[in-house]
């Protein structure tokens, strides 16, 4: 091949490049909208999308972390969403309203499809290491919008955080409800509505869960007997 030929193909290269670089950025202005945003993504973020309109939010996706067919919706300033080492999510949203809310997932934690809402100002998710979530998970500090005091006046149901600890193991279709911890190496039972704390080594299930065994513990692979 000659010299100009050489120089005309590698140039085709580079334009080909430079193309796609600015279609890139252009979509993700008009996915991100507000100043002095940061999106960090060391991991691998397939068939989703941002949809973010707010200043000073701080998105961060560590290496290893796999995310399919996930939105991420804020509306606000100050938002903090953290997805740690390795983790993976198939499906699901992250949506932030109002300002200053965190959303922050614990490494080597797996996801198949969860919705994740965090609600008024100052209040947080937060997901602890090696966690397994099923399908159709809900998670939600607030209700969105208010209910009064009759005599009063006065709202009655802030928002309030979620707190779900290491190791736990959340069954399909079940929601989280504001101001729940779940323990350390506990479990939620399928279709579950958790409206209070779980504590450690247990499993609760039902609506309302309630705690059906207690001294509990539980790994990923099958083993028999």
């Amino acid at each position: 091949m000659s010299e100009f030929k050489r120089r005309f193909k590698n140039n085709k290269v580079l334009l080909y490049f430079k193309t796609k670089i600015r279609r890139l950025k252009a979509k993700y202005k008009k996915q991100v909208k507000g100043k002095h945003n940061v999106i960090i993504n060391k991991g691998v973020f397939m068939n989703s999308r941002y949809d973010i309109v707010g200043n000073n939010i701080r998105v961060e996706i560590m290496p290893g972390a796999v995310l399919s067919d996930i939105r991420i919706f804020m509306r606000g300033d100050n938002h903090k969403l953290i997805i740690g080492e390795r983790c993976s999510m198939k499906g699901g949203d992250f949506y932030f309203e109002d300002d200053h809310c965190t959303v922050e997932i614990g490494q080597n934690t797996t996801i198949e499809s969860a919705h994740f809402a965090v609600t008024e100002p100052g209040k947080s998710i937060i997901v602890g290491q090696d966690c397994m979530f099923s399908s159709g998970i809900e998670l939600r500090t607030g209700d969105s919008h208010s209910i009064l005091d009759f005599t009063t006046k006065k709202r009655i149901n802030y928002a309030k955080d979620i707190h779900v600890k290491n190791h736990v193991w959340i069954g399909a279709n079940a929601i989280v409800l504001k101001g729940v911890t779940l323990g350390n190496n506990s479990i939620v039972g399928t279709g579950s509505l958790v409206t209070s704390d779980v504590p450690d080594n247990c499993i609760a299930a039902g609506i309302p869960a309630k705690v059906v065994k207690e001294n509990i513990d539980w790994m990923k692979k099958r083993i028999y007997e």
